[in-house]
């Protein structure tokens, strides 16, 4: 029973063996590898190169390539791909409905060439072997180069005719973690939908990354024509970081054409608070440009100023339609080039070393009603309609609303460095206004308040405050002379009645 055992394996064996060879005499040939370098030549309209070919029978019958370059700038490098089929079709030197897996690879975007062309020249009937139709592919471990990032991707597709329904995909960049699935509706024109979720996001690196895509390929390559695109990707992120901000919370849907990138609707939640809006990027050029628009409401005024290097000045919770354009990824970049319109409101903040009332009440009026040096100015309402442009936001309507006065006036404020220009009326409350010496009350109040113009100059930080007690008089002497003469037109009327 032994001997039979033992010969049984051996003709196993040794049937194993022979069929082997056979496969690598009947398959592997150079023939049949030159035959796919000419078929893939023909239809990709690039040199395509295979350092060897050899069958396999482990763990399914399949042709297995090593090293397959292709593109004249070897855009496409593949280590290791294996050709799964049938053996009736092997034997008959054509693979139909293949599974194709590849192993350990690098794709430098934009390829100078497309994968799918539309019309190609006419492929000769194959002398010796044919790769006939693709049933699904598998990737692992394949190198994503573009924009200067590279992303390491594994996926598993199924091929149906033009169309690619991807099972599982996952993509990871210097700091983000993708998984997505979907389908492209056409492969040769790139449409499709998606769903992914990205934990944590790094917006900047995405952004670099889409940013090669659409760029040119480089000088003296022989580039195809323009692909269309057309992808929609429902994604969200729990987490990320964008222009060195933290987020979190990101809904969206995004839109990806070879003009760019367009996030709308867009929500996320930042300096705690969120904005709702979108956010187009175009890709075009090397420096991805940006539009943002929408509304971002209770955000944290301390932390805003902070993380765009201003050291605080100003508390509270602001809200606000905005509307911005800006070139780069980087703070500074952003800072520099960000121009728009915000119309923003901050409510119950604090300016802590603004000091209004006291000299006024000072100039005014008694000492003894003038708050104590430092108290700062609290206020229910700052805000206006700013304008953005080369670091600088200028209003022609700041308003400030406070229990002890109100001001209205124009300014501007440098975002980076927080240096403070305005000049605005401040009027004092009408309790205040009770506080100061009777001539002077009389002279400048205006509807039972006093007014006094005031320049305010330094920083958010270190404000300073000028009075203008000129005009303070001027308008005094004014409202005094239009005193007098509304009592002698009176005392007129009467001696004449």
């Amino acid at each position: 029973m032994r001997r039979r055992v033992l010969a049984a394996l051996l003709a196993l064996v040794v049937l194993l063996a022979g069929g082997y060879y056979l496969l690598q005499w009947l398959l592997v040939s150079d023939l049949m590898r030159t035959e796919l370098e000419r078929q893939l030549s023909a239809y990709l309209q690039q040199p395509v190169a295979i350092k060897s070919a050899r069958a396999a029978i482990f763990p399914r019958v399949a042709l297995a390539l090593d090293t397959v370059v292709i593109g004249a700038q070897q855009s496409i490098a593949l280590e290791n791909v294996r050709i799964v089929t049938g053996l009736r079709p092997l034997l008959s030197r054509r693979v139909e409905q293949a599974e194709v897996r590849v192993r350990n690879g690098r794709l430098t975007l934009p390829l100078p060439f497309t994968l799918t062309p539309e019309i190609g020249p006419a492929v000769a009937e194959p002398a010796g072997f044919a790769l006939a139709s693709i049933e699904s592919i598998e990737l692992r471990g394949i190198t994503l180069v573009s924009g200067g990032q590279e992303w390491q991707v594994d996926a598993d597709c199924a091929v149906a005719g033009d169309r690619l329904d991807v099972s599982q995909l996952t993509a990871s960049g210097p700091t983000t973690r993708l998984r997505a699935s979907g389908a492209l509706t056409s492969i040769s024109g790139l449409q499709g939908q998606f769903t992914a979720q990205a934990e944590p996001l790094g917006v900047d690196e995405l952004l670099a990354f889409g940013s090669g895509l659409s760029r040119s390929p480089a000088n003296g390559s022989t580039a195809a024509p323009a692909t269309p695109m057309s992808l929609v990707i429902a994604l969200t992120a729990p987490a990320g970081r964008f222009a060195g901000y933290d987020f979190r919370g990101l809904t969206t849907t995004a839109s990806i054409t070879p003009a760019g990138l367009a996030l709308a609707p867009l929500s996320v939640s930042s300096f705690g608070g969120t904005f709702a809006g979108r956010l187009d990027v175009s890709t075009a050029r090397a420096t991805p440009a940006m539009k943002l628009a929408g509304r971002v409401d209770s955000l944290d005024v301390a932390t805003v100023l902070q993380a765009a290097g201003s050291q605080g000045g100003v508390t509270g919770t602001l809200g606000g339609a905005v509307t911005l354009a800006a070139s780069g990824t980087e703070t500074q970049a952003l800072l520099r080039t960000a121009r728009g319109s915000v119309a923003a409101t901050i409510v119950n903040g604090t300016m802590p070393r603004l000091e209004l009332v006291r000299p006024i009440v000072l100039a005014f009026g008694k000492p003894t009603g003038a708050p104590p040096a430092g108290s700062g100015s609290t206020f229910t309402r700052l805000g206006g309609d700013f304008a953005l442009a080369d670091g600088t936001m200028a209003t022609d309507d700041l308003t400030m609303t406070s229990r002890d006065f109100d001001l209205a006036g124009r300014g501007t404020v440098h975002v980076a460095s927080g240096a403070l220009s305005a000049r605005a009326n401040v009027v004092l409350s009408p309790e205040l206004t009770a506080q100061a010496g009777v001539d002077l009350r009389r002279y400048a109040q205006e509807d039972g308040r006093v007014v006094v113009p005031a320049t305010l100059g330094g920083t958010l930080q270190q404000p300073t405050v000028s009075l203008d007690i000129a005009a303070a008089a001027r308008r005094a002497l004014t409202n005094e002379l239009e005193r007098r003469t509304r009592s002698l037109l009176d005392g007129l009327f009467k001696r004449k009645k």
